[in-house]
């Protein structure tokens, strides 16, 4: 019983890093079922097509990933501690788990007539309630909270993009410090 998940679990590993390199456009059937060492029928034994399967792990993988975010923001302490929090979620789970991160942070999809994503799942989302929550308890400065979550986004988003392309070395949890404290410019007085 264990073999059909371990191949499951294989073709979705499979299909996260290849549509995370090359785009969901530019990957087929026909490469993940080679990646993942299995015949092509298997992936249609799980999923319908390509578009849907990544949608599913898309989806699946925001959802995870947005728990874990949400878990730190609405957690106790202060606004900025938080903040430094969350730039150590992503960081730990760029480090731990470099493809999905990819997969569901960094690649551009193109989803067919993709569902949108709930806000409740959204980091994007969840990064400017968060933003809203600090300025309205008076722990972040105001201004434009879509503005200031963007520009947190990058601040966080972008060294993990030059970690990709070989500009930056070694793990992000070495410079959770460093953007931490450039996001805390961007929020606080």
């Amino acid at each position: 019983m264990a073999r059909p998940t371990k191949k499951l679990a294989k073709i979705e590993k499979a299909a996260m890093q290849l549509i995370s390199r090359y785009g969901l456009a530019q990957v087929t059937i026909k490469a993940i079922a080679r990646a993942a060492d299995c015949a092509e029928g298997a992936l249609y034994r799980h999923y319908p097509s390509k578009d849907q399967m990544a949608w599913t792990l898309f989806s699946r993988e925001m959802t995870a990933f947005a728990q874990r975010l949400d878990s730190v923001f609405q957690s106790s302490g202060s606004f900025p501690s938080r903040a430094k929090e969350a730039v150590s979620v992503f960081y730990h789970f760029f480090d731990e788990d470099e493809d999905a991160f990819r997969f569901i942070l960094l690649a551009q999809h193109d989803f067919p007539q993709a569902t949108p994503i709930d806000p409740a799942s959204n980091p994007i989302d969840l990064v400017i309630r968060f933003v809203q929550e600090g300025m309205e308890a008076g722990q972040f400065r105001r201004q434009d909270a879509s503005v200031a979550a963007a520009m947190v986004l990058g601040l966080v988003l972008q060294p993990a993009t030059m970690r990709v392309y070989g500009r930056i070395e070694g793990p992000l949890t070495d410079r959770i410090e460093t953007i931490a404290r450039a996001c805390l410019n961007v929020l606080c007085d």
